[in-house]
């Protein structure tokens, strides 16, 4: 067995690229194999528990701490930028971001790709498109251990789901511009489910769903902060 003091720090994934412990046997980003010898795995975690009690014993700046303090800062502004862009919904009650033209399109695609498969999943499939293109995003920028990138996917996902919120509030009224015309999608899905008199409530829900992904994806950019984290966006490393 090789010495401990020769064992790297953690090892690139090699079919991801995301960095692991060498703890670890499957990859934190991808759940492949890594193949690390069991007896290596069990030498770092010896390391591992030497290590943290020198440090109980010594204590000094952590790791966390050496690093640059921009890493902490610039996610604080982050936070801060999405979050005023969060609070538009509360100033205007049928707000429509420059983010939702982006939404607008998945969901009209939706409509295109999914046409085949009923009238039900026909009229469903503008809200799946517009949430599910996001989450694919979000989890290729996971497997390739872009941390930032697809926390920001978390975020879009939260406010496509702000955005759906307005068009199914809007089932009963039905006020909202529609594209090309045609059936309210949210009408129609609505009276089909026996939820049509509950409109404002469903509206209100995914209203809450989507903040709830929106602050979760805050806590986890405000996590990598703490933990100053570079600023990971797939091909580009800011540090």
């Amino acid at each position: 067995m090789e010495n401990s003091r020769d064992l790297p720090d953690g090892l690139k994934c090699p079919y991801c690229g995301a960095h692991n412990s060498l703890e670890s046997e499957f990859c934190g980003a991808c759940y492949k194999n890594l193949r690390v010898p069991k007896e290596v795995r069990a030498e770092a975690k010896v390391r591992r528990i030497l290590e943290g009690g020198a440090e109980a014993a010594a204590p000094g700046p952590s790791a966390a701490q050496e690093r640059p303090a921009s890493r902490l800062w610039g996610r604080v502004a982050l936070i801060c930028g999405l979050f005023v862009f969060y609070l538009q919904w509360f100033k205007a009650g049928n707000y429509f971001s420059f983010l939702d033209w982006i939404n607008l399109a998945f969901h009209e695609a939706g409509h295109v790709f999914l046409s085949f498969f009923g009238r039900f999943i026909h009229m469903l499939a503008g809200t799946v498109f517009q949430l599910l293109i996001p989450a694919l995003c979000l989890l290729h920028f996971r497997r390739k251990g872009a941390n930032l990138s697809w926390q920001l996917c978390l975020f879009w996902i939260g406010q496509s789901l702000l955005n759906v919120s307005i068009y199914a509030g809007d089932a009963i009224k039905q006020e909202l511009e529609l594209v090309g015309g045609g059936e309210h999608d949210w009408t129609y899905l609505l009276t089909e489910l026996g939820l049509i008199g509950q409109t404002a409530a469903v509206g209100k829900f995914i209203f809450l769903l989507g903040s709830a992904v929106i602050f979760y994806s805050f806590y986890l950019i405000a996590l990598d902060g703490k933990n100053r984290e570079p600023y990971e966006l797939g091909d580009f490393n800011l540090h």
